[in-house]
């Protein structure tokens, strides 16, 4: 990951704000800003009943769960809450289908019954993607008054996202016109803040940190920065660039907050990026999907890389008893069982390539008792080899890294995934909430399920 020296932190009073660049009649003036500069430290105060247990030196810092397609669902989001994560954003939702299909709205949330998520869930951030700035403001505006921001999702870059012309293709339409009109009109009638998830774009830096500006400009009250650009994904995903992100700090940071994204799979990472970037927050993606005490010390140098806080078969235990508090048809859930499905696959992935009949035993899961078996199988199994929690390692998270960092020995899982190509397909009930096949591209397989077909993104959105 490349990275640079340690500055000051941007939010520092001793910083002098920038001057936003002029604009002639051909590039609209600069948007006031609705928010402080501020509104991001801020939440987790907002949100105080289970304030994290972090050093004084990240106290001020947002440690971030991102937004995650069958993932970001709300017991998921429930239980990284209990481990430091003090702000999470819903999954992706795409805002034409959130209008117009009850069954897909349902699934995300409780639209005028009850406030749509519980108190415990805040501080959260509602994702959404598409490209028409009309149906976007509709959609968001069903949801504000019960979430302290909205973001415009521009970095997916599947090509689901390419042919329904949002995600990190959006960044890219009319030379970024389109994206900015759409930022300045959600910005102008809403009122939480807008914020963008965005990725560089293939062009270079510079011409990222153009459009970024523009995105301030145009209102974007904060920019979450992925350091990858959309062709860096699967077998190609690389170390995120945060010397790139460092560039963004400086050239916007004292204007809004600016959240570092990829390359974290544990808390030295979340230091190390903080001293690299200078970021105002890290998001963490893949490597908290599979296990959520990522913002703990864990598997971190100071406790000799062993794993000190729960097992992953306990991680399994806690979503399943909040899924059954927070049931699969009430709103938050995404697409329900499916992503129950994705969460034992990833809590459990090191298990399931080892045990053939408990990696069946989750691909057929239908039913909470039916996942409910394949955890008891996996404690079985722990208990008659005398596992060791302390040995435990990430799996799942670096299926991928053999493929692209030089010297890398671990197992990337690259077995269990074609066998899990090889299981028969499955129907579940809750088609009309898909999420990860916006335009009703249908493609049932046990690698869907799992959220590792041949267009898999690399979790975070």
């Amino acid at each position: 990951m490349t990275s640079s020296p340690s500055h000051n932190d941007p939010t520092s009073s001793s910083r002098q704000p920038s001057q936003p660049q002029h604009h002639d009649q051909d590039h609209p003036p600069v948007t006031p800003a609705k928010f402080p500069r501020t509104w991001l430290r801020s939440l987790p105060l907002r949100h105080s009943s289970n304030p994290p247990s972090l050093p004084p030196s990240l106290a001020a810092k947002a440690l971030v769960v991102a937004p995650m397609v069958d993932a970001s669902d709300l017991p998921y989001r429930l239980l990284t809450r209990r481990y430091n994560a003090n702000l999470c954003f819903t999954p992706m939702i795409h805002a034409k289908m959130f209008l117009t299909k009850p069954g897909y709205q349902k699934k995300f949330w409780k639209v005028g019954r009850g406030g749509g998520t519980p108190p415990q869930d805040r501080p959260l951030i509602a994702q959404f993607c598409g490209h028409d700035k009309d149906v976007l403001l509709e959609a968001m505006k069903l949801l504000e008054n019960d979430v302290d921001g909205v973001d415009l999702n521009c970095g997916c870059p599947q090509n689901i996202a390419k042919r329904g012309r949002y995600g990190a293709y959006l960044m890219e339409e009319r030379d970024g016109d389109l994206v900015v009109e759409i930022v300045r009109h959600l910005a102008a009638h809403l009122k939480v803040p807008v914020s963008v998830k965005v990725r560089l774009l293939p062009s270079g830096l510079e011409d990222s940190l153009k459009l970024y500006e523009r995105l301030v400009d145009a209102g974007a009250a904060m920019l979450t920065v992925h350091g990858r650009t959309r062709f860096q994904r699967q077998k190609m995903t690389g170390d995120s660039d945060w010397g790139a992100i460092r560039k963004v700090v400086e050239l916007l940071g004292d204007r809004v907050p600016v959240v570092a994204n990829g390359s974290i799979s544990n808390m030295d990472d979340v230091r190390r990026c903080f001293e690299a970037t200078g970021a105002d927050g890290v998001m963490s993606s893949e490597a908290i999907l599979e296990y959520p005490p990522l913002f703990t010390e864990t598997n971190v140098e100071s406790t000799g890389w062993k794993r000190t806080g729960p097992g992953r078969v306990q991680m399994a235990q806690d979503y399943l008893d909040l899924c059954r508090e927070f049931p699969s048809d009430e709103g938050g859930q995404g697409t329900g069982m499916k992503c129950v499905r994705a969460h034992l696959h990833r809590f459990l992935h090191r298990d399931l390539q080892r045990h053939g009949g408990v990696r069946d035993a989750v691909v057929r899961t239908l039913t909470m008792e039916e996942a409910q078996k394949a955890v008891d199988m996996v404690k079985e199994i722990h208990e008659r080899e005398g596992h060791d929690v302390a040995d435990e390692k990430l799996s799942w998270y670096v299926r991928h890294r053999r493929e692209w960092q030089e010297g890398w020995d671990g197992d990337d899982g690259n077995d269990a995934y074609a066998e899990e190509k090889k299981v028969a397909p499955l129907n579940d009930e809750d088609e009309e909430g898909e999420c990860c096949h916006c335009d009703g591209d249908a493609r049932d397989s046990a690698a869907v399920l799992f959220g590792n077909d041949a267009d898999e993104d690399d979790g975070d959105y």
